[in-house]
């Protein structure tokens, strides 16, 4: 029930940062919290506040709900900081529109809504409780571990930068004296640096190069046209050296018109104006494309003729400088050494310290801005304004106080457990959402979800112990006549059972599944139950998508369920299933002697009943050809073990 809501929560566990993927380390834990959460039957009212104001409610126990917006999704560089602050406050109101109160508001990004009556202010309304949040870290340490930690941190990385700094000037300057000695290089003079020669004899060779300021010295091989070359190489050097300053310069005096906007701190530290691409908007210079190109080929890039990386610069350093390095290491070692073991935290939101009003973007174009619109709530709702702070907890207290979010959930856990909601969109409500099936036993879920203080456990014993969840799949022809797609749920709909569930059968059959509840996530090597396995925003993972496990970037209201080909050969050819099987196998032969003990234990175990006398016999017939990790892997492999019906 906890990798339910995740679905609905677009739980993911990394972002890709423009150049990257990061993850996020103690993602995990909002999973846990979720998964406890179903488990201890916290209210859903208070589920709901939580996760959208969890840092606002008296019980701390609530914080780790705040992962919902604490793990993004979060765009960092991928475009302009006020595109991607934008699209990061319309994933926001899409989760709570959607998600909460199964309403598009999302769609009014642009335009006023063109079937639902939600004009283009109230999603501006809604999105400036976002603008007014705050990206924060809830740590699960005392004050003084804290900030013990962030001094060792602080050390650590100062020194990690200082060798970096050293290091890199000791590369520039290893690079300039051999330009200085460029003229020699040319003239292959003995007992000059034998890897710098190397490189350069190498690039000389290579047919595919331009070399416009090295014509003159092809042509003669003379003396004086190879100082020429190096004078030129020097004086680009040198106007580089200058330009660069002067551009720096430049970007520190304020040139930046992003400089005056509001401060935005994301994940990592990221300063979203700050760090992306920094002074990108300045009026620079540079070389022109020629000079550009010798200096990048002989200084600049990473393979340059004159540059060295690692241990090529260290092998060149001696006396006070190389002293020098190594005391620095050996003080970055210490202070690695010393350093207090990471402590834990939640991935959360809080409070910005200057809530604001959003102004409408025209169009959707949040460099196109039109007239201020104040927080409030929907105004097809109750437009309550959203004023205390940045207006979340108002906001969390308006969605439950809403008959919409009863209903959206009531319906979301009748189609958990149906695989098909009353309402088929269960998270649209609105016009082009699905009319409900049976209208009725919507308001009638949703009234007993209230009364029972929106349990979500007495809600599903409720539906669980009703004829219509009893119910075989079986098919009538009075019964196709009268509902063809089963909207008043008349026979039970064959579901296919989900990645997570799959895996895990899969491995409780082979008594190999881990009971273990919680902690860090892993990958599939892990033999918990499939929903601790590490899931990115990045890179799916491929075995879990291949049985429909949804994106973790965007909401997902209901999974879909494909029937292909790849899906049978992974059965037949995975190393996963072949082990399972051995190990299902070896369990029956603990638990039975006789052949037919044993088909009939893992008939017992897998599909719970007794084989038929056919099933005995094809059993029988296999097995004189066959070995039982075979047979095993064959009822894994069957659609009975794979469907409920």
């Amino acid at each position: 029930w906890g990798r339910h809501w995740l679905d609905v929560a677009r739980f993911g566990e990394d972002d890709f940062t423009g150049t990257q993927p990061r993850p996020y380390p103690n993602a995990w834990r909002y999973r846990d919290w979720v998964i406890q959460q179903f488990n201890r039957d916290l209210p859903y009212d208070v589920f709901v506040k939580a996760q959208i104001a969890g840092d606002l409610l008296k019980d701390s126990s609530l914080i780790g709900g705040l992962g919902l917006f604490g793990l993004g999704p979060w765009y960092y560089g991928i475009t302009q900081p006020p595109q991607a602050r934008a699209d990061e406050r319309h994933d926001r109101v899409d989760m709570v529109t959607r998600g909460f109160l199964g309403l598009t508001a999302a769609c009014a990004r642009c335009h006023d809504h063109k079937y639902d009556p939600i004009p283009q202010t109230d999603y501006y309304a809604l999105a400036g409780v976002f603008a007014s949040s705050a990206y924060k870290e809830f740590p699960l340490a005392s004050s003084g571990d804290v900030a013990l930690y962030d001094a060792g941190q602080k050390r650590v990385k100062g020194l990690e930068k200082e060798i970096e700094q050293f290091l890199t000037a000791q590369r520039e300057q290893l690079a300039l004296i051999y330009a200085r000695q460029a003229a020699v290089f040319l003239s292959d003079v003995p007992g000059l640096d034998a890897e710098i020669a190397a490189k350069l004899a190498a690039y000389l060779k290579k047919p595919e190069e331009d070399h416009p300021f090295l014509k003159d010295w092809q042509a003669s091989k003379s003396a004086l046209a190879a100082r020429a070359f190096q004078e030129t190489l020097l004086d680009v050097i040198e106007k580089k050296r200058v330009m660069d300053e002067e551009n720096r310069q430049a970007v520190i005096r304020g040139t930046n018109p992003f400089a005056k906007r509001r401060k935005v701190i994301l994940p990592f530290n990221y300063d979203s104006e700050a760090d992306f691409n920094p002074g990108s908007d300045v009026v620079t210079q540079s070389l022109d494309r020629e000079r550009y190109q010798l200096w990048q080929k002989f200084i600049g890039q990473k393979n340059a003729v004159f540059r060295l990386e690692g241990e090529a610069v260290e092998s060149r350093l001696t006396g006070e400088f190389k002293r020098h390095l190594l005391g620095l290491r050996a003080e970055l070692a210490e202070a690695r050494k010393a350093l207090p073991p990471a402590y834990g935290y939640f991935h959360g939101m809080g409070e910005h310290e200057e809530p604001i009003d959003l102004p409408l973007n025209q169009r959707g174009n949040p460099l196109d801005l039109g007239e201020v619109v104040p927080r409030r709530f929907l105004s097809c709702l109750e437009p309550v304004s959203l004023r205390a702070g940045s207006g979340r907890l108002e906001l969390a207290s308006a969605i439950v106080a809403s008959p919409m979010a009863a209903r959206v959930m009531a319906n979301r856990i009748w189609a958990w457990l149906f695989g098909a909601g009353i309402v088929r969109t269960p998270s649209n409500f609105g016009l082009m959402g699905d009319r409900p099936g049976n209208r009725e036993l919507l308001e009638y879920l949703a009234a007993r979800f209230v009364a029972g203080r929106f349990s979500v456990k007495a809600l599903i014993r409720e539906i669980v112990l009703s004829e219509t969840y009893l119910a075989s799949s079986l098919a009538s022809a009075e019964g196709m006549r009268a509902d063809p797609d089963n909207r008043l749920f008349w026979r039970a709909n064959r579901k296919r059972l989900d990645a997570e569930a799959i895996r895990d059968s899969i491995l409780f059959a082979s008594g190999e599944l881990s009971l273990q509840l919680g902690g860090e996530s892993a990958d599939l090597a892990d033999l918990r139950r499939t929903v601790y396995v590490r899931v990115g925003r990045y890179q799916q993972n491929e075995t879990l998508a291949l049985f429909d496990f949804p994106s973790t970037s965007i909401h997902v209201e209901q999974r879909g369920v494909t029937n292909v080909p790849l899906q049978k050969l992974f059965f037949l050819n995975s190393a996963f299933l072949r082990l399972r099987a051995e190990a299902l196998a070896a369990r029956l032969e603990c638990m039975a002697v006789s052949e037919r003990e044993r088909v009939i234990a893992a008939y017992g175990l897998l599909l719970q009943r007794a084989p038929s006398e056919r099933e005995f016999a094809a059993a029988s017939s296999f097995l004189a050809a066959a070995d039982w990790a075979q047979y095993a892997q064959v009822l894994l492999s069957s659609n009975e073990f794979l469907y409920v019906d």
